[in-house]
């Protein structure tokens, strides 16, 4: 900020001097051309005067009186010229005047058109990660934030960061009403920022109503699913609710899906696991049987996966290549769902990709509608993509087709 303001003085300061030199030549200069005219005037008198008494036209009484004439005329031409010349030095003012106009108007425009609320702002949001970031710099961006959002009405993104703070501050109902602004004024078509948006809202509501999950939250978090069935807000906050009302199976299903869509590095994932076994703990035995009647019944998903190489890639592929066939889902965590690794020097190569290849319980294909199978000949030997392995992949399949087909014919640069 000091940096901006600091390019603003040089500026201005710059445009003072070319306010400033002109007006001062002018007045100096102009001073000394009158000045010297009225002595070449005056001089001339005087001669003209001797040569009249030299040629006898004039007598020594009439030069005498003459000559006195002329100096006086002259004495008071140069005291008139005085009182003109305070006069013009008093126009030296206005240069100062419309210095402290410039500034003063330079100022106010700046801030009218907003550039020093958005420098501000943006300091402020660059230090809200640091230890130096404090309360009072809250509230400043705060207002900062709200004063854009009258201006410019439509600013998504200001809506949602003023939604953000008041929520992290404890002012649940301010925070409703930032997050309100993001979807008032969210276009109909962006679908993945509405989910996001509704979540926070519900989020926000649930808080300011006391941790109490009404009908209207509700629905709002069921609507946010049905856009996104993996928007992690809504599936944790609906778990959160269900174990406060002590709805312990629901609260369970939550978190699994929940869990499912976390890597294990992910440092909430401890925390969601934790709060599956308190509600595990809580189940009633009858209640137990359910759940895990419930996922007995409910069918494993499994894929027929053909991967064939593209003719012009082929002489590029070693005789026995490190072959991994991978399912990832098209939304959600980026680890595999199942995973297959072979030594392979035919083609085509037919595998099976089942639930039984999961790296995690609750990373399977059948917790997912859709999925994308990869298959990635490894030059290092390793399942992370490299420059130099060759892959390809099916797209978006629904996990219950019962086969795909993944060519592969990419080089990954």
């Amino acid at each position: 900020m000091s940096s901006l303001w600091l390019g603003v003085g040089l500026l201005l300061a710059v445009a003072l001097v070319f306010i400033f030199i002109p007006f001062v030549l002018h007045l100096s200069r102009g001073e000394l051309i009158r000045e010297q005219s009225n002595v070449d005037i005056y001089k001339s008198q005087l001669e003209d005067l001797e040569i009249e008494k030299n040629a006898g036209r004039v007598n020594d009484a009439d030069y005498a009186a003459l000559m006195v004439e002329i100096k006086r005329n002259m004495l008071t031409d140069t005291q008139n010229a005085g009182v003109q010349s305070e006069s013009e030095k008093s126009g030296r003012w206005m240069a100062p005047l419309l210095s402290v106009i410039m500034v003063v108007s330079s100022v106010l425009l700046y801030g009218h058109l907003g550039f020093e609320n958005e420098v501000a702002i943006r300091d402020l949001l660059q230090r809200s990660n640091t230890v130096a970031f404090s309360n009072e710099d809250s509230q400043e961006l705060l207002k900062r934030l709200n004063d854009k959002t009258q201006k410019y009405p439509k600013d998504v993104e200001s809506w949602y960061l003023v939604g953000r703070i008041q929520f992290e501050l404890g002012n649940y109902k301010e925070a409703v009403k930032g997050f309100n602004g993001v979807l008032i004024n969210l276009p109909n078509d962006a679908k993945e920022d509405q989910a996001v948006a509704m979540a926070q809202l519900a989020q926000a509501q649930f808080f300011a109503n006391d941790r109490n999950l009404n009908g209207a939250t509700k629905s709002l978090l069921e609507a946010t699913l049905e856009i996104n069935p993996q928007e992690t807000t809504a599936l944790g906050l609906l778990g959160v609710a269900a174990f406060d009302q002590k709805d312990f199976l629901n609260a369970i299903k939550y978190w699994q899906r929940l869990l499912g869509l976390m890597p294990p590095t992910n440092p909430n994932a401890v925390a969601i696991q934790g709060g599956i076994d308190k509600a595990m703990s809580q189940l009633t035995p009858v209640q137990r049987e359910t759940l895990q009647a419930n996922m007995a019944a409910k069918p494993s998903a499994s894929i027929i996966v053909t991967v064939d190489l593209a003719d012009s890639i082929r002489s590029q592929v070693p005789e026995q290549a490190d072959l991994f066939i991978l399912a990832k889902a098209e939304t959600g965590p980026p680890m595999p769902l199942a995973v297959k690794r072979l030594t392979n020097n035919k083609w085509p190569v037919t595998v099976v990709l089942d639930d039984s290849m999961a790296m995690m319980p609750a990373l399977k294909m059948s917790n997912f509608e859709k999925i994308i199978i990869t298959a990635r000949i490894s030059k290092s030997g390793v399942g992370n993509t490299k420059p130099g392995d060759i892959q390809g992949d099916s797209g978006v399949i629904e996990v219950s087709a019962k086969k795909a087909q993944v060519l592969i014919d990419e080089i990954v640069k």
